[in-house]
Parts: structure tokens; C-alpha cells; sequence
């Protein structure tokens, strides 16, 4: 701490203020030493983050905005958009689950703590009860609570969220989205006359207050300073684990905030010791409320017996008062356990087409594609309508799934043939109801969110008095899958799965007691290392740099296409191509438009792809190598060779 001691003495001599400020955020005495260093390095992000957001703000001439947030008023008005969404369902036992997690959420507001789960089975109204409770909260603690921050895992359903919060309920100034992509690399060209490559910088290079100030982005998105934020957990964590001070701006704006993360389980194994420890200390120090959102809570608390990296038994405070009657009383599903035996995508395909309406699941994108053809194929043998069979995977863009899903449930609704290949990005806030679920081997978790999309509004389960929604669960012939993390808990899963039929008993989703068994096994006994400790040492050392290179909350070697999927992603591209302008409407608009590829794909698009700008990798799919089904073809099609007049 030598170095660190010169420093403060320098600081101090410069401007004696430091040594003020510096003193009245002294950190608490009674910490052991461990706990102190890795407070030291969460003390230092919350002060640099507000000594960077207060000079760019001053530099740029602008004020903090501080907006209220008017708790008690969007409460108000969040419970009236609720009861209009549940007037015209049918009154049964998931009508009467929403309400009374709902009735929960406002109850256990005042609860003390800072910790808090909220265990609601698929299809019970979680996101929005959970918004309920932390603006109840903030009502109750108005001096406490600055903002609410939505963190959901996925961009797939970010934009459906975001949209109700900004349209139905807050109103779109009230509410920041901010999420990852490439497009926050463009810098607009004010000046005419200049070259493309003058025109884009990296994105270290870029003034920010510049950028916003040409763009009309706001810049709340630096600092997060609006009374509603909906992001990824990507943006949000590695936000906290950044030695960036773009990154880093935003952190001091964390606390004082509740954080609602839905979908919790879906947060890395191998990471899990550092996020733990971060919001334990933002909790702890910084006045910030966490709400983990699940239907299937994993084992974050350790057993008495383990001493292990994970929180102590009774750290999290439960939300609802009875979670395990309400699992038992909300089945709709039956799950079938069909492993024993390996089948093909022609099997599959056939499965599926006995009902007139099926969602099969799997693992790989690859997976998806070859299943879809199989079932295309056989539908048209059978003279069936091509139309009502469909593919959804992150091969096809945002816009494109949005389009596709609104077809799925339209024929849902109506009652017309359905049936969908999907990859997981079903799994998780996709509010789609079908009689039968192909799900392909897979996490435990991951099949028990594929449940809810069987049955998910409980009409046939209420009507034949008995679970009525099926969830078939099959081992494909090609078994591939994610690899890793993955790939073990896969492997658990069949364990369980195996042990419980052993016993004469199923795995079904109110199997709570093989649930926690499935969590305690897949993060109680792995290596410490599998759960991030040697990024815990980082921390410990403070060291930010290093840190910050080795925390990674997914793969980011993906590379971002633009793909012409409608007219108005190829008129957007166009106007990017002539004027090399990101207006806030085209970045709105491209962002839609965008697919990521892993490098093999990458590799094998490249005959499909213009790189527009090398230096930023900007790439942008070809016209022809989008197809309208399957979403980004990585072949030229025949109408590449076509020369035009």
C-alpha cells in the first residue's frame, strides 16, 4: 500500500479537499482483511466513477439530472396496466397465481434486507410483480431509492420488456435501454468533405459528449442517470468489473438503486464467485437491493455443511410466502423423460407433426436449420401448409424474430397449425402457449423453462382437471451441444434424471427436492477455480486492468453483421453507405437489423459479407444471403451470379 500511500500524500498537498473527502468515505473498521482489500477495490470504482461522470458532465456543460423517480405515481399507474392485462383472462388457478404473487410483491416491500428472491414457476406474472415491489419499496423508502434497473440475460426479449415499460406503463423518458453492439463504435461525420476513415474512429478515441451531442443519443446512457434503466446483464456487470471510464461512469448510479435481474439462473458458473461478492458489497455498503427473478432458483446460498464461495444459508430473503404450494399448485405440465434411446431429426420431425400444434427446442443453431428442414419437408409430403411451420434461432435479427413471433401467436390464438423449430431463445420471456414441447437433452433448468411454453395460460389443464400441457424430452442422434459449463450440467441432469426413475419417481418441474439437488451438484462440487476464484484474487489485489481483461460474462468474439432481412434495414444500410451518419433514428433502426456470428460462422460467410469499415469491423450481409425462413445463409445463392444492367 506504499505506492497507494505516496499518492494520497501528493493528492492531498494539491488540493487539501481530497483529504476531507477522502477521509468522511472511510471505509468501516470492523472488516477482516480480506474483506477490507476487496472493499477497497469496490470504494475505488463508486469514487472514480464519480470523479469521471462529474468532469464529463462539466466538460460538456451539463448538470446531473437526478429525475425523480415518483415512486408512488408509477406504482399507480403500474397496478392500473396490470389489471388491465388480467380483465379479459379467464378466471382460473394462473389467473389466481398472478394475483397472489402480485399481492406478495406489494406485502414483502417493507420487508428488511437487501437480498431478496422472487421464486415464481414460468407464466406467473414475475417481471411485472417484481417491478411492483421495487417501486412499492421505493415508496415506502423514498430517501433510499433513487431508480429501478430491469437486467434481463438476453437481447431476444429486451426490446419486448423495455417496450412495455416505456409505452404501456412509465412513458419512453422515464425509461433508458442500453444494451451491447456494435453500433456504439460509429462516430457521425459533422464536417462534409471528409473521408470515411476519418469519419470513424475507435471507440477509445471518440469525446463522448461530442458523440452525443451529434448523434441525439443521450446521455443517460453513460451515466445512467434516469429514474428506469433495462439492460443486459453483460452491459450491467462487466459495467462493475470495467476498468474503463466509459464503463466505470455509470457505476455510482448502481447504488441506492434496485437491480431486478430476471432470469437469474442463466448467470455463468464460472463467474459466479465475483458477481456474488460485488452485489453482496453493493448491497452491504451501497444501499443496493437486489431481486433475483426465477422460476428456478439456483443454489447461490451454500449448505451449512459446505464451505464453499457461495453466500451462507439465510442470505436471501424469500418474496412469496408459500413457493414450493405455488409450484405444486400451477402444474400444468407433464414432463417425459424420452433418453434412453437416441433419434433422428426425420424422428423428430415426425413427433411433432402428429399434433397439429408443437415447439421443438434445441441446442445448436445448426440443430435448428436441419430439424426445420426435416419438418418442412415432411409437412409438404403431407400436403400440408408451408406457412404454418417456422423457424426462430439469433441467426435471424431482432426485427425478424419479432415478426415471426407475432405469426406463431397469431395461429396460436386462432387455432390453425403451428409448428416451430426453435433454439433456446424460447426459453426465457417469450410469452408463446403450445399443447406439446420437444425439448432436446439439455440443463435441468433449461427444460423446466421450456415448461412454460407448454400450457403456459393453464386453459387445458383447467379444463381436463389434470396437467395437460406435454414437454417431451429427447436425445437427438447428433448430441452435440454448448460445450463446457454447459455440456456438465447437461450431464448432471441426465444423472438425476436417471437416479430419480431408478426410484420408480420422474423429474417434474415441482420436484424441488431434485432441483436443489441439480444446483448443489452443478455448482457445490466443482473446483473453486469453475467458479471464479482466481478472479476474487484479482479483486483482492486490485488488480483493474487485469480484472477487467478476464471478467467476460459471454464469448465476445462474435462479430456483428447488418442484414437486409425487410425494406427498412436495406434502407437503412443505404443510408448509412451514402452519408456515413448514424442519426439516432438509423442507429434505432440498425440495431434491429443486426446478427452476431461466431468466428466459424464468420469464416464461412465471408463469401456473403461487405466489410464497410475495417477498422471498427463493420460488416454488412449481402442482399441475397438472407433468407426469409432461416435468417442469415452463409452460400451464395444463385442469384449472386446474376449480373445486373
Amino acid at each position: 500500500m506504499k505506492e497507494a500511500d505516496n499518492l494520497f500524500q501528493r493528492a492531498s498537498e494539491d488540493s487539501p479537499n481530497v483529504r476531507q473527502a477522502l477521509q468522511e468515505l472511510s471505509m468501516p473498521a470492523a472488516i477482516t482483511p480480506t474483506t477490507a482489500e476487496l472493499k477497497a477495490d469496490l470504494y475505488t470504482r463508486m469514487l472514480f466513477s464519480c470523479l469521471i461522470d462529474a468532469d464529463r458532465l462539466n466538460s460538456a456543460g451539463l448538470d446531473p439530472k437526478q429525475a425523480p423517480l415518483n415512486a408512488p405515481e408509477r406504482l399507480g399507474g403500474l397496478i392500473d396496466h396490470l389489471d388491465r392485462l388480467q380483465e379479459p383472462a379467464a378466471d382460473g388457478p394462473v389467473k389466481q397465481m398472478r394475483q397472489r404473487v402480485l399481492e406478495d410483491c406489494l406485502n414483502a416491500a417493507g420487508d428488511p434486507g437487501n437480498l431478496f428472491s422472487l421464486s415464481v414457476p414460468t407464466g406467473g406474472g414475475k417481471t411485472l410483480s417484481a417491478m411492483a415491489f421495487a417501486l412499492m419499496r421505493a415508496a415506502l423508502f423514498p430517501e433510499r431509492f433513487r431508480r429501478v434497473i430491469v437486467v434481463i440475460p438476453y437481447l431476444s426479449i429486451i426490446e419486448q420488456n423495455a417496450k412495455v415499460y416505456a409505452a404501456d406503463v412509465f412513458g419512453a423518458e422515464a425509461l433508458l435501454e442500453h444494451h451491447s453492439g456494435s453500433l456504439m463504435k460509429l462516430k457521425v461525420a459533422q464536417s462534409q468533405g471528409r473521408s470515411p476513415e476519418e469519419m470513424y474512429l475507435p471507440a477509445e478515441e471518440v469525446n463522448e459528449e461530442d458523440q452525443y451531442r451529434h448523434t441525439g443519443m443521450r446521455v443517460e446512457t453513460e451515466n445512467w442517470d434516469a429514474p428506469f434503466i433495462v439492460t443486459t446483464s453483460v452491459r450491467f456487470f462487466e459495467s462493475l468489473f470495467s476498468n474503463r471510464p466509459k464503463d466505470l461512469r455509470r457505476v455510482h448510479n448502481v447504488a441506492r438503486s434496485i437491480v431486478i435481474l430476471d432470469e437469474v439462473q442463466t448467470l455463468p458458473r464460472r463467474l459466479l464467485a465475483p458477481l456474488l461478492g460485488m452485489m453482496k458489497e453493493l448491497a452491504d455498503d451501497w444501499d443496493t437491493n437486489f431481486v433475483f427473478s426465477t422460476a428456478t432458483q439456483p443454489a447461490f446460498e451454500r449448505p451449512e455443511s459446505r464451505k464453499d464461495l457461495r453466500w451462507p444459508a439465510g442470505t436471501l430473503r424469500e418474496i412469496v410466502r408459500e413457493p414450493e404450494v405455488l409450484r405444486s399448485e400451477l402444474r400444468r405440465v407433464e414432463l417425459r423423460w424420452e433418453i434412453q434411446q437416441p433419434i433422428s431429426w426425420p424422428q423428430v420431425a415426425e413427433r411433432g407433426l402428429e399434433v397439429s400444434q408443437c415447439l421443438s427446442i434445441v441446442n445448436l443453431r445448426d440443430h435448428a436449420k436441419e430439424l426445420f428442414d426435416q419438418v418442412l419437408l415432411l409437412a409438404e409430403q403431407r400436403g400440408m401448409n408451408r406457412d404454418g411451420v417456422f423457424h426462430l434461432s439469433t441467426r435471424m435479427c431482432a426485427a425478424h424474430r419479432l415478426r415471426v413471433l407475432e405469426k406463431i401467436r397469431n395461429r396460436l390464438k386462432s387455432g390453425a397449425p403451428c409448428h416451430v423449430v426453435s433454439t433456446q431463445l424460447v426459453e426465457a420471456g417469450v410469452d408463446v402457449d403450445f399443447p406439446l414441447v420437444l425439448r432436446a437433452l439439455a440443463p435441468l433448468d433449461s427444460i423446466v423453462q421450456a415448461a412454460g411454453r407448454a400450457d403456459r395460460e393453464g386453459r387445458r389443464t383447467a379444463k381436463s382437471g389434470h396437467p395437460a400441457g406435454v414437454v417431451v424430452v429427447f436425445r437427438p442422434e447428433d448430441n452435440r451441444m454448448p460445450p463446457n459449463e454447459y455440456a456438465e450440467a447437461t450431464a448432471v441432469t441426465e444423472s438425476i434424471v436417471e437416479q430419480t426413475r431408478l426410484n420408480g419417481k420422474s423429474v417434474q418441474v415441482d420436484s424441488a427436492e431434485e432441483m436443489a439437488t441439480y444446483f448443489e451438484r452443478y455448482y457445490g462440487e466443482c473446483d473453486e477455480r469453475a467458479l471464479g476464484s482466481e478472479l476474487v484474487l484479482l479483486r483482492e489485489k486490485l488488480k483493474f486492468a487485469t480484472l477487467a481483461d478476464e471478467f467476460e460474462m459471454i464469448n465476445n468474439r462474435t462479430k456483428d453483421v447488418f442484414v437486409p432481412d425487410d425494406d427498412e434495414a436495406r434502407v437503412a444500410i443505404a443510408q448509412l453507405r451514402s452519408t456515413y451518419q448514424l442519426t439516432p433514428d438509423l442507429r434505432r433502426t440498425l440495431q434491429r437489423h443486426t446478427v452476431g456470428l461466431n468466428p466459424s460462422e464468420f469464416k464461412k460467410a465471408q463469401g456473403v459479407l461487405e466489410e464497410f469499415d475495417a477498422e471498427n469491423e463493420i460488416w454488412i450481409a449481402a442482399d441475397y444471403a438472407y433468407d426469409e425462413r432461416l435468417g442469415i445463409i452463409f452460400e451464395p445463392g444463385p442469384e449472386a451470379y446474376v449480373l445486373s444492367s
